[in-house]
């Protein structure tokens, strides 16, 4: 499924109730927050989701974890705000408390030489953008004085930004073998 890449005529009125503004929230917890409101719909209901950057990571998210249970409707697309009309299309199993893309496995706990707690996630072998997702999942239960050792095809370039908002410092080196490592840790 891929991304839709225009703005569609809405198919009726938009109730202004209905607007979920996430401009104002902190990083660290707004996909937390978009899934629960949406998992808390009615099938047939909607939410119109309000940000100032284009969530196409969180369509990612949304087709990764819900298939076509969702309907994605872009309503305005920026400059400055995007507006997405998201839906309930049909029911789907509750979740379990825990990280929001239900695919991220958990990292791993790996041995530490300075005696807190090191995981490792190896997202080799994914297509972008599930690397960033797993690592971003992985670092929002990373439990405090715990690190992240993150193994991945490409650079995660796009991770740094985010890792760094969230409280992150990393360091990337690559491996001989073209793959990169990526070391986490809070700041």
């Amino acid at each position: 499924m891929l991304v839709p890449n225009t703005v569609q005529p809405s198919s009726g009125p938009i109730d202004p109730c209905a607007v979920f503004d996430v401009r104002p929230i902190p990083c660290r917890v707004k996909h937390a927050q978009i899934f629960q409101r949406w998992l808390d719909l009615p099938v047939g209901e909607y939410f119109v989701l309000l940000n100032d950057h284009d969530p196409v990571p969180l369509y990612y998210q949304f087709s990764a974890e819900f298939g076509e249970a969702f309907a994605w409707e872009y309503l305005e697309r920026g400059p400055e705000d995007f507006r997405v009309k998201i839906t309930k299309l049909a029911p789907v199993a509750s979740r379990e408390p825990g990280p929001v893309c239900g695919t991220a496995p958990a990292a791993a706990p790996s041995a530490s030489s300075c005696g807190s707690q090191r995981y490792e996630l190896d997202a080799r072998g994914l297509e972008p953008p599930e690397p960033l997702i797993r690592i971003l999942n992985a670092l929002e239960s990373l439990p405090a004085g715990g690190a992240l050792r993150a193994l991945t095809d490409r650079e995660p370039c796009h991770l740094f930004g985010e890792a760094t908002q969230r409280g992150f410092r990393h360091a990337c080196t690559a491996q001989p073998d073209g793959s990169w490592v990526t070391e986490l840790e809070r700041a």
